[in-house]
C-alpha cells in the first residue's frame, strides 16, 4: 500500500469526526458562547462515553452482519450490573477492609460481568437455535423479562458501588487499556480468524456460505459468546463511569444505550473500506457521542438528541449508499460541460 493511498484512507476515515467537531464548535461559539464544548475535559468525557458505546456496538456487530438483530443487548448490560454488583460487594468486603486502596474489587467485578453477560447471551443463542424464531422476536421477549428482573433485584433500588475500589475501569488509564484491548481483540477475531471469515461469508450470502461448509449453528454460538464477553467489558465500564446503576422507571428505557450503539455499526461498515472495521466502529461511536454533546452544549432539549442521531444516521446511510450515483452524476455533468466547451470552440 502506497503512502498516498494510506493518507487518502486516513483522511476519508477522520473527515467525519473532524467535520462534526468543527460544525458544533462553530455553532456553540455563535449561539452558546458559554458552553464548554471543545475543551479538553469535554472531549475526555466524549471519549469515555464513546468507549462504552463502541464496546456495545462491537458486541452486536457480528450478529447484525448476519441479520440477527437483538434488542436485548442494552438491558443485558444493565441487568448484569445489577446482578454482579452485590456479589462483588460481598466477595470483596474483606479485601477492602484489609487494604483500602486495592483494585481487586474492580477485577472481581469485571470477571463477574463477563461471566454473567456470556451466560445471558447464551440464553438468547440457545432459544434462537431451538425455537427457530427470529432473534428480533426473542430479544424483545427477553428484554421485557430482564427489565422485570432489574426491578426485582435489590428491591428495585438499583446497583450502587461506592468507593474508588469498584470504579477503576471507569477512570484513566484503565478505561483506555480496556478500550485498546477490546478493539484489538475484535480486530483480530473479525479480521484474521476463521470465525471472522465465516461471519463475513454468512453476511454476504448465507446460502453460498452454507454450501461451502460454513456451520451456521456454530457461528451463532461463537458470535453470542464473543458478544457476551465484550458486553461484559461494557457493563463494567458502565458501572465504573458513574458508580451507580439505577432501575429505570419505565419499560424499554434501557434500550437507549443500545440504539446509540446501532449507528456506530453502520458507520463502521462504511469506514471499513478505508480502515479496519473495529476502528470504524469506534470512529462511528465517537461521532455519535460528539454530536450528542454538541446538542446538549447548545441547550437544546434531550428529545432533540434522538432526532439528531436519527437524522444523522439517515443522512449518512443515504449519502454512503448512493455515493456511486452521486459520483456518476458528477462525472456526467463534467463530461457535458467539456462537450459544450468543445462545441463552442
Amino acid at each position: 500500500m502506497t503512502f498516498k493511498r494510506i493518507a487518502g484512507n486516513t483522511w476519508k476515515t477522520l473527515i467525519w469526526p473532524v467535520a462534526i467537531y468543527v460544525l458544533f464548535l462553530v455553532l456553540c461559539k455563535i449561539f452558546s458562547p458559554q458552553a464548554a464544548f471543545g475543551t479538553t475535559r469535554s472531549l475526555e468525557g466524549i471519549l469515555k462515553q464513546a468507549i462504552l458505546s463502541s464496546s456495545i456496538a462491537m458486541a452486536m456487530a457480528c450478529n447484525m452482519i448476519n441479520d440477527r438483530w437483538d434488542f436485548s443487548m442494552g438491558i443485558i448490560c444493565v441487568c448484569t450490573s445489577f446482578i454482579a454488583s452485590p456479589i462483588a460487594k460481598s466477595i470483596c468486603a474483606g479485601m477492602i477492609a484489609e487494604n483500602g486502596k486495592t483494585t481487586a474489587p474492580s477485577w472481581v467485578l469485571l470477571v463477574l460481568c463477563i461471566v454473567i453477560c456470556m451466560a445471558l447471551c447464551m440464553i438468547n443463542a440457545i432459544l434462537y437455535l431451538l425455537l427457530k424464531v427470529p432473534t428480533l422476536v426473542i430479544s424483545i421477549g427477553l428484554m421485557l423479562i430482564y427489565e422485570t428482573m432489574v426491578r426485582i433485584v435489590n428491591g428495585g433500588a438499583g446497583a450502587q458501588l461506592s468507593g474508588l475500589n469498584y470504579t477503576v475501569f471507569g477512570r484513566s488509564p484503565w478505561i483506555y487499556i480496556l478500550a485498546v484491548f477490546t478493539i484489538l481483540l475484535f480486530m483480530f477475531l473479525y479480521t484474521f480468524t476463521r470465525f471472522g471469515y465465516n461471519v463475513r461469508s454468512l453476511g454476504n450470502s448465507q446460502q453460498i456460505a452454507n454450501n461451502i461448509g460454513v456451520n451456521e449453528k456454530k457461528n451463532v454460538i461463537l458470535s453470542y459468546l464473543l458478544c457476551g464477553f465484550i458486553l461484559g467489558i461494557a457493563a463494567v465500564i458502565n458501572v465504573g463511569l458513574s458508580g451507580k446503576i439505577e432501575a429505570s422507571s419505565t419499560f424499554n428505557n434501557n434500550t437507549g444505550m443500545m440504539f446509540q450503539a446501532f449507528p456506530a455499526v453502520f458507520i463502521g461498515l462504511y469506514l471499513s473500506r478505508y480502515t479496519n472495521f473495529s476502528i470504524g466502529i469506534f470512529i462511528g461511536a465517537f461521532c455519535i457521542k460528539m454530536m450528542t454533546a454538541g446538542v446538549v452544549a447548545l441547550g437544546l432539549p434531550s428529545a432533540v438528541q434522538d432526532i439528531g442521531v436519527g437524522a444523522f444516521l439517515f443522512f449518512f446511510i443515504a449519502l454512503t449508499t448512493n455515493q456511486g450515483r452521486f459520483l456518476d452524476w458528477s462525472a456526467r455533468r463534467t463530461a457535458m460541460k467539456m462537450a459544450r466547451a468543445g462545441g463552442e470552440k
